[in-house]
């Protein structure tokens, strides 16, 4: 609770303030032994020349590299975002998987998350939806081609493979879920699709991309309601993605590890409120 406390005061404050909070919070343990080992009476303190029996090089186990509105956001949780890029449905470039844009990623996360509690019991998603959501993951997940992962033992192949347990695929696969259920809630009111645009998308980008392969063009109302859904999901982005900017102008956004973007060299941090992160 002290921590706590200690942290929020720091947040308001400065970043090397919450940076000290964590490193007494890492210290403390250490201070208690060494507090407990002072030499006492009917003790023997060590001399001075005894040999040092300390490693000479400490682990950083985890540590701070950003701060969404007072949330820490763990150098290990970036590692743990990394990883599971490979559940993504499309195929991104390994090059691309970097920390820099994982971190974009955490951050746009944790400003939505923020949001959500406003409104608890809008994104509830069932069991069914999980189920549904990874059976689709395993016939598209572009690593899986080279497990077979529609097959049970394809995928346990897969899941060994990553490292992945199959509940953690679970947990995050409904957590993607009921993120695009609050947007879809929250914007899809919104949105319309006119007939007109239906039949414009088919005539200017859909027929000439079929011909330009060599495809066969399907009849219009036969994708007519795919077309639809297509220019729905594109407008509902769209929105999301402004309303993204708008909270990272709203919100404090603070990069702490120059390892995963520009700090600022007077207070050690980046407040990057008004420029969004891309999902």
């Amino acid at each position: 609770m002290k921590l706590y406390r200690c942290a929020q005061y720091a947040n308001r404050r400065s970043s090397s303030r919450f940076a000290a909070c964590w490193l007494l919070f890492l210290l403390m343990p250490m201070l208690a032994l060494a507090q407990e080992k002072q030499p006492g009476a009917g003790q023997t303190a060590l001399p001075l020349n005894a040999p040092n029996t300390q490693p000479e090089h400490t682990a950083i186990l985890d540590r701070v590299v950003a701060v969404v509105d007072g949330t820490a956001i763990l150098a290990s949780d970036v590692d743990e975002e990394m990883r599971f890029a490979v559940l993504q449905p499309q195929n991104e470039p390994a090059a691309d998987n970097t920390p820099q844009r994982a971190l974009d990623r955490l951050i746009d996360r944790a400003l939505i998350d923020r949001q959500r509690v406003l409104q608890p019991g809008l994104s509830d998603i069932s069991r069914k939806d999980v189920d549904r959501s990874i059976e689709n993951l395993r016939a598209t997940i572009p690593a899986c081609a080279n497990f077979n992962c529609k097959t049970d033992t394809g995928w346990q192949a897969f899941l060994a493979a990553h490292g992945f347990t199959p509940q953690e695929v679970r947990d995050r696969v409904r957590e993607r879920l009921a993120i695009l259920k609050f947007m879809d809630l929250r914007f899809g009111a919104a949105v319309r699709v006119s007939n007109a645009d239906v039949r414009k998308y088919y005539d200017q980008v859909l027929t000439p991309q079929l011909e330009h392969g060599h495809a066969a063009i399907p009849d219009f109302p036969t994708v007519a309601p795919r077309i639809r859904e297509v220019l729905r999901q594109q407008r509902i982005t769209a929105m999301v993605e402004q309303w993204l900017k708008n909270l990272h102008g709203e919100g404090e956004v603070r990069i702490l590890d120059a390892a995963y973007g520009s700090v600022d060299s007077e207070n050690g941090s980046q407040t990057t409120g008004g420029q969004g992160s891309g999902q």
